[in-house]
């Protein structure tokens, strides 16, 4: 009997894989029904109209037809279409081969048209013979990759940043041109695949241009605010030309609820879902922490603690989280000081509540944060955030309410922060923020607060390029119980930049930032309180 060429075509598609010889008897046939029919959602279709992905203009179009409509050889997706441009499963594989196969043995009827058929697949041995051995090629490679792998639980993600940066400021101040680098591994485990154990080490030899030295509470030369630092300086640690233990986290779901604890360097934005803003460049550390005094404020290695993040909708989420600076500490201090630990003095309790519409295109945060500072009776180290102010912004604002101040009182802050972001298109987004600090300590009353407006325009010129630039006021003092000795006359702040994607692992970031009044007006002996600018190239490799 005669074998049609079409039905032999789609035969032949489908035992690209298969042996060169293929013993039609009824055992086969009953391997491949078995194969075929269990947990194949496939469907018969009878018509070619009935795909709803195949088009008369399709190459393949007229072979298709013949196969469906005239010798029933085909079997479609429960959805009704042929995904003719995606590589087949082994599955998918023998539900074909069993239509194909159903038909070949209606035709077969006879020795003759079994003869056909061997001298057929005889004249296309060379073809079935290349691709068996790709296949096999394949098979061996994954092999070879399954065995010699890092780690079957673990990815390594790797990001080295250098920095070339200068400041320049009023009375001539020249910090001199500085060329240092950060390099960051990351360690990414899962053990059930939805779970997530960070571990990042980390050098870091990055010093912001001329920030000034609040140690002792008695300033260093350089900018006076540290709004003007680098947002991936070493403020976190001392220069470190060696590793060590950055970041420590462990995240997993319990139903539509995300748990995480830390025990090094845990931030809120490791815990919560958003910070509500599109505008995210990395370059100064104020305007890449949109809100200070609820966001970026666990600077120290030994911030600890635990928080969740709650889906609640589609559209709205809540997290919680609490987070102590004085988390693992260990030995001496701890027998000195008894309120220190996790539990004790300079902490903070956040709280969010996020939006994002459903195509993702607008998005916002109201976020809660009290922030509690340690006991000056038992640590009287002058760190500024322990005095329940930010961790930048002016002098005034960064001590919180302890500029001035002694004696034995713990200030504690609640602060509230909203931001938002419009991606208008695709390529252009306004993001926006706005921060107010209330403190209460040593008898006394502030009120600090901050803003800033971003803009940012992706892919400009080219893919994965993108240009951005930001206007806003560092978190400075509106207020004070004590009179307006201790208020600032406010500053200014601006950014721009332009990042270059050389390659999907590399990218060159020129920017610029500045700010004005970087004191608020306060004077020490030694400063240059003024205007600043910096220059910065930043330039980013990733693995």
């Amino acid at each position: 009997m005669h074998v049609p060429a079409a039905l032999w075509m789609g035969t032949g598609l489908w035992l690209g894989l298969a042996p060169a010889t293929i013993a039609f008897d009824a055992s086969t046939i009953r391997q491949v029904n078995a194969i075929a029919n269990e947990d194949l959602p496939a469907a018969q279709v009878t018509s070619i109209t009935q795909l709803s992905d195949v088009r008369p203009t399709d190459w393949a179009y007229q072979a298709l037809q013949s196969l469906v409509e005239r010798y029933g050889c085909i079997v479609g997706y429960p959805d009704r279409t042929y995904r003719g441009s995606r590589a087949l499963t082994r599955y998918e594989f023998a539900a074909g081969l069993n239509a194909c196969l159903d038909k070949v043995i209606e035709f077969a009827a006879s020795k003759e048209d079994l003869d056909t058929l061997k001298k057929l697949m005889e004249e296309f041995q060379a073809e079935l013979a290349t691709l068996r051995g790709r296949v096999d090629s394949l098979e061996a490679r994954v092999t070879e990759l399954e065995a010699t792998q890092f780690s079957t639980t673990t990815k390594l993600q790797g990001e080295v940043i250098l920095s070339l940066d200068r400041a320049f400021g009023p009375s001539g101040l020249d910090t001199g041109t500085s060329f240092s680098q950060r390099v960051s591994l990351n360690l990414n485990t899962s053990f059930t695949g939805k779970d997530l154990l960070k571990t990042r080490l980390r050098s870091n030899s990055i010093t912001s241009p001329g920030l000034r030295d609040f140690n002792g509470g008695v300033p260093g030369s350089g900018i006076i605010s540290p709004a003007a630092a680098l947002d991936y300086d070493n403020a976190t640690n001392a220069p470190n030309a060696n590793f060590f233990l950055d970041t420590l986290l462990y995240t997993f779901p319990v139903g539509d609820v995300k748990f995480t604890v830390g025990t090094s360097n845990l931030q809120v934005e490791d815990i919560l879902s958003t910070t509500g803003t599109f505008y995210a460049p990395y370059i100064s550390y104020f305007f890449s922490t949109p809100i200070p005094g609820i966001y970026g404020d666990a600077d120290t290695t030994n911030s600890a603690g635990a928080g969740f993040n709650w889906q609640l909708s589609k559209n709205f989420n809540f997290g919680a989280a609490y987070i102590n600076q004085n988390g693992p500490t260990t030995g001496g201090n701890l027998a000195s000081d008894p309120t220190s630990g996790v539990f004790g003095a300079d902490s903070q309790t956040t709280a969010q509540l996020a939006f994002k519409n459903d195509s993702g295109t607008f998005i916002g945060a109201l976020a809660y944060a009290y922030r509690k500072g340690p006991d000056l009776a038992t640590d009287l180290s002058f760190l500024p955030s322990q005095f329940g102010g930010v961790n930048f912004g002016t002098p005034r604002a960064l001590a919180g309410l302890g500029l001035g101040s002694s004696g034995s009182d713990i200030v504690s802050t609640n602060n509230i922060g909203l931001s938002l972001g419009w991606a208008v298109s695709d390529g252009f987004t306004i993001s926006g923020s706005y921060g107010i600090s209330f403190g209460n300590g040593f008898g006394a009353n502030n009120t600090v607060q901050s803003w800033t407006v971003g803009f940012t325009f992706p892919n400009l010129f080219a893919d994965g390029n993108e240009f951005g630039f930001a206007v806003g006021q560092a978190p400075y003092v509106i207020s004070d119980s004590r009179g307006a000795a201790f208020q600032d006359s406010g500053n200014f702040a601006f950014e721009v930049y332009y990042k270059l994607q050389v390659t999907d692992n590399i990218s060159i970031t020129p920017a610029l930032y500045a700010i004005t009044n970087a004191g608020g007006g306060l004077s020490f002996p030694d400063s240059a309180n003024g205007d600043f600018i910096v220059p910065v190239i930043k330039t980013v490799f990733t693995f």
